[in-house]
């Protein structure tokens, strides 16, 4: 089914209104209030004559028409490659119904209740199977993922249509008709009492041939069980010889490294005894050098209190100028305080002034506050003389106009003669309180209102003296601050100077020469070099015990490594090893072993034979066994045909039964749509009986909840169109084209917006068109064609 085109007249907020729908992806866009959705309202009402939710009938006509005025939906759509068109009508004040369906331009039915029939019968959708399978919401698709189990296989089970059983009935009837027929070619499968006969004695002759190779086997074994006993003694006498040839090679082995254990021990022999000359010879030069350690020590402590008293001498300096600056601060902070006591004075004063001032403007409030409520009733006074002579005036210029054959209009009679008097009586009233009340009242308020800019030009005043009062109280507040802040640090500034001369009353006893400190480190620095010398050598010094140590120690190791290696080559000697008896009873040992292996497979065939004459009797019996249990299938499925007439009287339970065949289905359309959109990297989404949802990442499934926001947006989508696509396919109505959306895109960033886009393109190829709904303006160019409203 394509849509093709819309043409509405007073209907809800169209007067008139005509749109051609396009093919492919198609973005109708408008802001909220627009009609996005009266649209799809009006396809609905054009298809079946009903809206959404009952009770709308009311306000399907424009508030813009009369009574007079039909409401008219017009729908033409192709269906199975015919057109069709379909116009439905509300006219009179009742809104009476009326309908009619044209094909190819020949009308082919009318009237509101038949049209309806034969769209269905067309379609093979109710009105609620056509807004299940073709229509979906934002909140529709969030509800997927975010209800309730409970809610969501409710949900799901109503998009579905699940209540309705007439098809489960019709299944249940071609599920009897079915075994009716498998019963019936059973019968041509199972075997006959002569191929029962016949694959008995096939079993007896397999058995007898199988009794003669197991004889045959067991002389066979025999024979190799001979040949494997000589076969461990030629193994016993090579083990022999490979034990003696690897004794010899270890032996070998260890002569080798024992060498080269001794010929690395010479070598550090001979460095070490090359430095243990060197160090004899730094030892004479420590003893040269040992005399100036007391007089570097000497000069060293000298030059520390040196340094010493030179940081005091400087400390006490920076003392004395620091002195001199707190001076200075501690006259300038007292000057500072005298002049801020001064400007303080009068605080008080200014403080009395003020609060009276405050009670003065409460007094003024009040006041003007008791004129305004004067002033309202004064005006509301006038407003109701002033309406009086209005309607009074309205009632002369209505009896003026009808002349005397008007009616009174206090008692209704006729005025005939008393039409002079009514009107002098009337036109008297209306002087009256014009001259009188009316006049009295703007008197009244004429003088309310003077008073009234009195008093105000009063709060005036006060509120500007109150402002000026504020402005010196601020002020003095501040300085009050600042003559604290000034106290504060004038207590500072003493106690710093107490506590500096306390500081150089006790660096006076310190008296630091300059000259004599220049003469010490000269002293130092020539010395210096001599000592670090003399430190360096004392370091070196310490290894000549260790090193004489090591000495004594790898040159006694240098002895008993000899010792042991003539020893050890003594035994190497005396190992024997014949290494021509080694080859030769090794040959032997491949020569017989080649005849065990030639034995060993004689057997192995002998094996296989008698394998296969068992596959032959398991083949022959396994057919008897499989003929027993086709017999045994055909009771059952027997058995399986009078339960079939059983479950007729339990359609609650087979609709539960639905449930295993509807969700593998969903999963499946779902998942390959899925997987397209993703590009790959989710293959498959798993829906349960229970209609819980899973995708599975990398073989693995994991409930929807864990994935981003904008993966289980994606997921929503698919899911809702495969729930659309098994609608259609239980409901047989595989020819519908299109897909609606509205207001899909939501809150979205615009990342998601992108992904959401992307997989309607992806998915269009599947339907001819695929309209979204959406208030967002800046997303019409996103779309491939837009309707904007």
């Amino acid at each position: 089914m394509i849509l093709c085109k819309l043409k509405l007249e007073n209907f809800k907020r169209y007067k008139t209104f005509e749109l051609d729908f396009d093919e492919g992806l198609v973005g109708i866009i408008g802001k909220n209030g627009s009609g996005k959705s009266t649209i799809f309202e009006a396809i609905l009402f054009a298809l079946y004559g009903e809206f959404k939710d009952r009770g709308y009938k009311e306000i399907v006509r424009n508030a813009n028409a009369t009574d007079k005025d039909a409401v008219v939906v017009e729908l033409d759509f192709e269906f199975d490659s015919i057109e069709y068109k379909v116009v439905r009508e509300f006219r009179g004040k009742a809104l009476s119904a009326n309908a009619k369906l044209y094909k190819n331009g020949e009308l082919i039915t009318s009237g509101a209740k038949e049209v309806t029939t034969s769209i269905m019968k067309l379609t093979k959708m109710s009105k609620e199977a056509f807004l299940h399978t073709l229509f979906a919401s934002q909140k529709e698709l969030t509800s997927l993922s975010n209800s309730k189990p409970e809610d969501r296989k409710r949900m799901i089970r109503k998009l579905l249509d699940l209540e309705k059983i007439d098809y489960i009935e019709k299944e249940l009837i071609e599920k009897s008709r079915e075994l009716k027929r498998e019963i019936s070619a059973f019968a041509e499968v199972l075997l006959s009492a002569e191929d029962i006969q016949t694959k008995k004695e096939q079993i007896k002759s397999n058995e007898a041939i199988k009794k003669t190779l197991n004889e045959e086997l067991q002389t066979q074994t025999k024979q190799i069980d001979s040949l494997k006993l000589k076969e461990l003694d030629i193994k016993k006498e090579l083990e022999s010889f490979v034990k003696t040839k690897e004794a010899k090679q270890k032996a070998l082995s260890e002569l080798n490294l024992l060498k080269n254990s001794i010929n690395s021990n010479i070598e550090n022999q001979n460095k070490l005894s090359t430095e243990l000359k060197d160090l004899e010879e730094k030892q004479l030069q420590y003893k040269a050098l040992e005399p100036i350690k007391k007089e570097y020590e000497t000069l060293q402590s000298n030059l520390k209190e040196q340094i010493q008293l030179k940081e005091y001498s400087l400390k006490k300096e920076g003392l004395i100028k620091e002195q001199v600056q707190l001076r200075e601060q501690y006259k300038k902070a007292k000057n500072d305080i005298a002049l801020l006591q001064k400007e303080c004075e009068g605080f008080e004063a200014l403080k009395q002034k003020e609060q009276e001032s405050k009670t003065q403007q409460e007094q003024i409030k009040q006041t003007l506050t008791q004129i305004q409520v004067k002033e309202k009733e004064l005006n509301s006074n006038i407003f109701a003389e002033q309406r009086i002579i209005n309607d009074t005036t309205a009632k002369i210029q209505q009896m003026q106009a009808l002349g005397k054959e008007s009616n009174c209009p206090t008692c209704t009679r006729p005025l005939l003669e008393e039409y002079d008097n009514v009107i002098g009586s009337l036109n008297s009233t209306i002087n009256e309180i014009q001259t009188n009340k009316i006049t009295k009242l703007n008197k009244e308020l004429q003088e309310v209102e003077t008073n009234k800019k009195t008093i105000e030009t009063q709060k005036e005043q006060i509120d500007k003296t109150l402002s000026e009062l504020n402005s010196q109280l601020a002020l003095i507040n501040s300085k009050q601050k600042d003559l604290q802040n000034l106290s504060s640090h004038l207590n500072k500034v003493e106690q710093k100077g107490k506590e500096n001369n306390d500081e150089i009353a006790k660096l006076d006893k310190y008296s630091y020469d300059e000259n004599k400190h220049k003469t010490l480190e000269n002293s130092f620095n020539e010395i210096q070099p001599k000592y670090e010398q003399m430190k360096s050598l004392e370091t070196m010094l310490k290894r000549y015990d260790s090193v004489k140590q090591d000495l004594e120690i790898i040159s006694k190791k240098i002895t008993e490594q000899n010792s042991t290696y003539d020893t050890k080559e003594i035994d190497y000697k005396q190992i024997a090893y014949d290494e021509t008896a080694h080859t030769s009873k090794q040959k032997e040992y491949e020569e017989h072993h080649q005849t065990y292996e030639l034995k060993v497979n004689q057997i192995n065939e002998i094996k296989v034979k008698i394998a296969q004459c068992e596959g032959e009797i398991k083949t022959i019996q396994s057919s008897l066994d499989n003929n027993e249990i086709q017999l045994k299938k055909v009771q059952t499925k027997k058995d399986d045909l009078i339960d079939y007439d059983k479950i007729k009287l339990s359609l609650s339970e087979f609709k539960t039964k639905l449930n295993s065949k509807v969700a593998p289905r969903i999963s499946d359309i779902a998942s390959n749509m899925y997987a397209q959109i993703t590009k790959g990297k989710y293959q498959h989404i798993e829906v349960s009986n229970d209609f819980d949802f899973y995708i599975y990442d990398e073989g693995k499934k994991y409930p929807i909840e864990r994935f981003s926001g904008g993966e289980i947006d994606l997921a929503n989508l698919v899911l809702r169109i495969a729930i659309s696509k098994t609608l259609s396919e239980l409901s047989g109505s595989s020819q519908i084209g299109f897909l609606a959306f509205d207001e899909v895109f939501g809150s979205q960033d615009e990342a998601r917006r992108m992904e959401i886009l992307e997989a309607f393109h992806m998915i269009k190829e599947q339907y001819r068109q695929i309209f979204l709904i959406s208030h967002e303006m800046e997303i019409k160019e996103m779309f491939e064609k837009v309707v904007e409203l």
